[in-house]
């Protein structure tokens, strides 16, 4: 594949997959590597800001400005709705000096350890029971090698952990393709440790419908689905729909007797990209006691491979002018370590869908966001909206606050 350009890659890929996606909709049992969770090294040696700070960006603050910007950052929440979707040696250390509180730690993929520079991912590894089982099997070990991390299950833990000066995390998955048709894996995950799962990924699944799926084809949830989300808020979980079709959205905010999550997705009528929700959905949400992370990947808030951390304000206060402020966060989306050819491995890419993304002309996509590169930017938009003259109370809201609202009444 290194004399291919990116473009006959995403073809390649299309077509290797494009049979798998059907027959990856039930759980499949797979060999799990050997090597342990976390063995030292994750990622590509070319991508700088895995170990980069991120660039803090220049909003012209006057010197007082900047004062009031550090001290409300080192005193709220931070919290990302979707902080990271992988393990590598200084996410931690990253995150800790942005000061981050805690946020959705997204696993289940292809395993914690799967994003490792010369790892070959195959599309029937993504998203089976387990591997969310080893991985949630592994997580404490994992954490317990970073000293500045915890695992945080509730509320209280990240009021915890924001006391104790730790980077939280809160383990998540962003399909239910791990249940097949059996609810009680639910339990087990929630068992476990899981507190957040995403009801579909792109593709359409037994519960709902994904953003990848076609318009006409779309539906809200499957009986299968609705049960998955009482049993989900009995349980005390919090549904996410970041990757959801609008309709399915809409669905589980219907049925769901608590708050949901969109904890990270674009906006239709800001960029019409396929990770992109509609108005409606974002107000159903929002209008049932929800909160919307705005994704901050540059072809979703910028339509183009590049984008500076302004963008995504002008994002945020999209968002906030549509459903207002106690409804808006944010949800990164970070998947640093991993190789643009391990991401097109997941049973959910043709050539047209990939096309829509951008023309990967930058990878890590986050290394095109200028002033959003890695976990360690949280306080430029702190910054940011300070010079867009919000109170600190919004601020707070803003950068964690509402997700925190959300984890009281769902988790608990």
């Amino acid at each position: 594949m290194k004399n291919m350009n990116r473009r006959e890659v995403i073809e390649l890929v299309a077509k290797a997959t494009a049979s798998l996606v059907v027959a990856t909709q039930i759980p499949i049992a797979m060999g799990m590597s050997k090597s342990p969770p976390y063995g030292g090294y994750s990622g590509h040696p070319d991508y700088p800001y895995l170990t980069k700070p991120a660039t803090v960006f220049d909003f012209g603050l006057t010197p007082d400005q900047e004062a009031r910007a550090a001290e409300l950052h080192k005193n709220i929440i931070v919290f990302d709705g979707l902080m990271e979707c992988s393990i590598f040696p200084n996410l931690v250390p990253l995150l800790k000096q942005g000061g981050a509180t805690s946020g959705n730690l997204s696993i289940g993929i292809s395993g914690i350890s799967s994003f490792t520079p010369d790892n070959v991912i195959k599309p029937e590894d993504w998203w089976t029971w387990r591997v969310l089982e080893a991985d949630l099997k592994a997580l404490p070990k994992v954490v317990n090698d970073f000293p500045d991390a915890v695992i945080t299950l509730n509320h209280a833990d990240i009021l915890a952990a924001k006391k104790a000066g730790k980077v939280g995390m809160m383990p998540g998955t962003q399909n239910t393709q791990f249940l097949g048709r059996d609810t009680s894996y639910l339990k087990k995950a929630y068992d476990m440790g899981l507190r957040i799962i995403q009801l579909t990924y792109n593709p359409t699944n037994f519960v709902g419908s994904g953003s990848l799926e076609k318009v006409d084809a779309r539906y809200g949830l499957s009986t299968l689905g609705e049960r998955v989300v009482e049993e989900m808020n009995a349980l005390g979980m919090l549904i996410d729909t970041g990757h959801c079709s609008p309709e399915t959205m809409i669905k589980a905010a219907e049925v769901s007797t608590k708050p949901i999550a969109i904890s990270h997705a674009g906006m239709i009528s800001k960029v019409n990209q396929f990770r992109a929700t509609s108005d409606k959905a974002l107000k159903t949400v929002a209008d049932k006691g929800g909160v919307y992370g705005v994704i901050s990947t540059p072809a979703a808030i910028a339509g183009s491979d590049r984008c500076t951390v302004n963008d995504y304000l002008d994002n945020i206060e999209y968002a906030i002018n549509m459903v207002g402020v106690e409804h808006v966060g944010f949800g990164s989306d970070f998947i640093q370590p991993a190789t643009f050819e391990q991401i097109l491995t997941a049973p959910a890419w043709d050539p047209k869908i990939a096309a829509s993304i951008g023309s990967f002309d930058v990878w890590p996509w986050s290394d095109g966001h200028v002033g959003w590169e890695n976990g360690s930017a949280y306080p430029n938009m702190t910054r940011g909206l300070i010079k867009r003259g919000y109170s600190d109370s919004d601020i707070a809201k803003i950068m964690g606050g509402n997700f925190m609202r959300v984890i009281k009444d769902t988790i608990g």
